[in-house]
């Protein structure tokens, strides 16, 4: 049985709630790297990604591709989309296997017509992202890069962290390009930060994972 986060669109429904919600629409599994939002294509339905792992990525200026965010299970995609009619502003790539929900923007409209909790629970998703973006923003501007990349890996562990053996184990597979697009930095620089934290114990890079090290220095680096 599938357990979603309670911070998640599918972890705040209702019991009924999230059983009416299971039941529209089609269930697809799919293979790490498929696309299950495309950027630019119409937006006539949304996504609940019910497992796996998935990256959100955009096109910059120059054609290149940026991270823009990570969502796991439970995550629900594409609703911006339908909320304003526009073209998908970004993609949605699968990080790993998993499994999704594709809802019709009629089936989608009805469940939240008639669940409350559905609403609240879209309201709470959406401001979750507008917040993220706007403290994102701020950050750029006003911080140093290895206050950002600590607050980005405090996010990470928040929501995908798992403790094993006293250490904070992240699994979510990002290269160091990614992570510079997630905080607005050169690939060189986040080497640099990256080298530091391991120097200093504060966590140690895996395969397809962080293991965060010192979860205090790791905080006291995010609130400088």
């Amino acid at each position: 049985m599938l357990v979603w986060p309670r911070t998640s669109f599918l972890g705040q429904l209702s019991d009924d709630t999230r059983q009416a919600a299971l039941r529209l629409g089609t269930r697809r599994r799919h293979l790490a790297g498929e696309i299950i939002i495309q950027e630019g294509a119409r937006s006539d339905y949304v996504v609940i990604l019910l497992s796996g792992l998935y990256k959100v990525v955009g096109l910059t200026e120059d054609g290149r591709e940026a991270l823009v965010a990570v969502r796991i299970g439970g995550d629900l995609v594409g609703e911006m989309g339908v909320a304003d009619g526009e073209p998908r502003s970004a993609s949605v790539r699968a990080a790993g296997a998993g499994e999704i929900l594709r809802i019709g923007e009629r089936n989608y409209r009805t469940l939240l017509s008639t669940y409350p909790d559905a609403r609240a629970a879209l309201s709470q998703a959406m401001a979750a992202k507008l917040r993220s973006a706007t403290r994102r923003r701020v950050e750029f501007a006003t911080c140093p890069v290895s206050v950002r990349v600590a607050r980005v890996l405090q996010e990470l562990a928040v929501a995908h962290g798992v403790h094993r053996d006293g250490i904070l184990l992240v699994e979510v597979a990002l290269t160091q390009s990614e992570v510079a697009a997630l905080v607005g930095a050169t690939e060189p620089t986040i080497h640099r930060v990256l080298s530091s934290m391991r120097e200093n114990n504060i966590l140690r890079t895996g395969y397809r994972s962080i293991h965060i090290l010192d979860e205090e220095r790791l905080a006291e680096l995010a609130r400088l």
